[in-house]
């Protein structure tokens, strides 16, 4: 029988036997005994695997294990994102080589996902290298959806970042640039912009260096967009926040709305300004537009009340008439950590 219950300081020996354990590759195992013998000595590594305690529970999170017939066979944690009071991140999931597949990993993370409910949370993340399959096949069969891929020079793999809203309708997306002429198609049929074109624009603009334009994929389907623009568009931002990316264009299909896509999408461009060296995310937002500013606000972006930028736009109507905007926005800004790994979503 599984059971999840909170760790207990008792519990510390046997998870630094789990965390010894590979991690990479398949490593399904029923060879591997239950119970573990225990160790004495903490393992090498992430300080969460030496001492969880004070790594994830001292900060404010949860960790709690698994066990089935009274031995600990699993564990996973959650660990609250500084500065984003809504945003939970699930650390150091592992499950015995021996119980896969026999839903321990699903009982740890309804616990989790328990957890993180009377917290507060309305979001979490997490991520998981490529070279654990095993592991990307549980994340997607639970819904989770994938929002961005990180890689570095002198690492092996790519980190593989993903997101779970908490809503009860939760929509599985996976995040990624537009990739040329035959996604900037797919995006017109699944949002489509009339004569404008401008998911074509985009693409050329990506194409030319000077943004990243995120899709956000249901299957086939792209239910929702966001342009990462490399430089901000605002003089008057640069004078006082000095150059950084700025997000613009977000948008989600009518029935993507409200269940999570937005969140992906926004997580995902934070985590590609993180990646390139961003210290500042901006985003220049129209006054009535609230729903966005709600969303903004649970993320942890903050508005920047010395600038109020005007944005002018062009666009055609059904008919091919050209229209004039001009509008005066709030900017809001988002502060991306550094030297981390850390999607600020």
């Amino acid at each position: 029988m599984i059971e999840v219950r909170p760790f207990e300081p008792d519990d510390l020996p046997a998870l630094w036997a789990l965390a010894h354990l590979p991690d990479s590759g398949v490593t399904e195992d029923d060879s591997v005994p239950v119970p573990l013998p225990v160790r004495r000595v903490p393992p090498s590594g992430p300080s969460d695997l030496v001492d969880p305690a004070a790594t994830v529970l001292a900060p404010g999170g949860d960790l709690v294990v698994a066990t089935r017939d009274g031995h600990l066979v699993g564990v996973g944690g959650l660990r609250p994102v500084r500065g984003r009071p809504h945003l939970g991140r699930l650390v150091r999931l592992r499950v015995h080589p021996a119980v896969r597949r026999a839903g321990v990993g699903r009982r740890l993370m309804e616990g989790l996902e328990a957890a993180a409910r009377r917290r507060g949370v309305t979001d979490l993340m997490l991520d998981v290298g490529d070279h654990q399959p095993e592991a990307l096949g549980f994340y997607r069969a639970l819904g989770w959806s994938e929002t961005w891929r990180e890689s570095g020079p002198e690492w092996h793999w790519q980190t593989v970042w993903f997101h779970r809203s908490l809503a009860r309708d939760h929509l599985a997306v996976e995040v990624r640039p537009c990739s040329g002429v035959e996604d900037a198609n797919a995006a017109e049929r699944g949002l489509p912009s009339g004569p404008n074109r401008v998911h074509h624009a985009r693409w050329e603009q990506q194409a030319d260096r000077a943004a990243t334009y995120l899709l956000a994929w249901d299957g086939a389907e792209v239910v929702g967009h966001v342009l990462l623009l490399a430089a901000t568009r605002h003089g008057d931002a640069i004078d006082v926040l000095g150059p950084h990316a700025e997000v613009t264009a977000l948008g989600v299909a009518d029935r993507a709305r409200h269940r999570g896509v937005g969140t992906a999408l926004m997580g995902a461009a934070a985590g590609v300004a993180q990646q390139q060296g961003g210290r500042t995310l901006g985003l220049a937002l129209a006054a009535p537009d609230e729903e966005l500013a709600t969303l903004c606000r649970r993320l942890g972006w903050a508005r920047h009340p010395s600038l109020a930028p005007l944005v002018e736009s062009t666009w055609l109507d059904e008919r091919g008439v050209e229209h004039e905007e001009r509008d005066e926005c709030r900017y809001w800004t988002l502060d991306l950590p550094r030297g981390a790994t850390t999607p600020a979503q």
